[in-house]
């Protein structure tokens, strides 16, 4: 298996006064305490328009996680595809962080579900499948081909239309990025089996959905051909552990204020009747222990689930957490639990 630290949100807490400045400064300690205890990657994500400047810019973290870290991987653990409206600006950006990092980048990419982003980027809603594919077929040509060609359809705009138009720099891995495809439904799995080199997804829908929606990914990747070697399985969870403090009471702030976002969110998006439906299933899945015996069986459990070569992220950053009670969580998990499954 593999490990990640993340998804940075660098969101703030509704009593926290701070500046981000403070908040990005941490993301970057955090990380590199994480590669000095045998994680394997960093993860930023993506939202926009939130109260607590839930992390815009998936490019600016990810250059800074370039900088501040030697080893380990970094990745989007998801970018919102369909809202980049200009998809060779992003070929170029991720390129140039491809050489920063020396290769050590990931794209994930997902559709997104929030109205409020659609609405504000006036975005329809009902292009986001078509907008996510040209996204990741024009990144996939201008990363490889010596002049980028690409007939968009016509409803995506300029855009999304190039003829003949040299890109450069190629990025530092040949054949640019793993791009990692996120989402729940059938479509995204399908989509990630097709177009993608890995899967991503959360495990807060429990872990029997969660294996449902894997298969249906392991299928995908069969049904076209593709080798499963050469594919990336990423699933992720909020998880927290300590051994000095009840994690609950370390984390109590924050992930209050996690359930009462992402509870608006789903219910916005139409994906829950009321906000407080996923409290209860959120509160089953997340793992926040008080020993890493506890963490260590949790994870054998995924290991047996998803497999060997699953590549789990430690989704421990929460707004408002103390950064040292953070960093004293990830070094504990890379020097106590890590080493269980490598």
């Amino acid at each position: 298996m593999k490990f990640g630290i993340g998804t940075f949100s660098c969101d703030r807490h509704r009593d926290d006064d701070r500046p981000h400045a403070a908040l990005y400064q941490e993301m970057l300690a955090v990380a590199q305490v994480a590669e000095e205890n045998n994680f394997d990657s960093a993860w930023v994500t993506e939202h926009h328009f939130t109260p607590g400047g839930y992390m815009p810019s998936v490019t600016s973290g990810l250059a800074a996680l370039a900088t501040a870290t030697e080893k380990i991987e970094i990745g989007t653990n998801i970018a919102l595809g369909p809202q980049y409206q200009q998809p060779v600006r992003l070929a170029e950006d991720l390129a140039v962080i491809d050489h920063i990092s020396e290769g050590r980048l990931k794209f994930g990419v997902g559709n997104g579900y929030r109205v409020q982003e659609f609405e504000t980027f006036d975005i329809p809603l009902d292009q986001r499948a078509l907008r996510l594919e040209n996204l990741i077929e024009i990144l996939r040509k201008a990363w490889t081909d010596d002049e980028l060609t690409h007939e968009g359809h016509p409803i995506l705009g300029n855009g999304f239309s190039f003829d003949g138009v040299p890109i450069t720099p190629k990025p530092y891995q040949e054949g640019g990025p793993p791009i990692i495809v996120g989402g729940f439904a059938p479509p995204a799995i399908r989509r990630a089996g097709r177009m993608g080199d890995g899967f991503s997804m959360g495990s807060l829908v429990g872990v029997d959905q969660a294996k449902e929606a894997v298969d249906l990914y392991w299928q995908s990747i069969d049904d076209v051909g593709k080798n499963p070697d050469n594919q990336e399985l990423v699933i992720w969870n909020f998880a927290f552990l300590h051994d000095k403090k009840d994690p609950m009471n370390v984390i109590e702030a924050g992930w209050e204020q996690t359930l009462d976002q992402y509870g608006r969110w789903y219910h916005n998006a139409g994906m829950i009747e009321n906000p407080d439906d996923l409290h209860d299933g959120f509160n089953e899945a997340a793992m926040f222990y008080d020993s890493s015996e506890e963490m260590i069986e949790k994870i054998e459990e995924y290991r047996e689930i998803f497999g060997e070569d699953t590549h789990f992220i430690y989704q421990a950053s929460l707004p408002g957490l103390d950064v040292e009670d953070l960093k004293y969580s990830v070094e504990l998990f890379g020097q106590e639990v890590i080493p269980a499954f490598t």
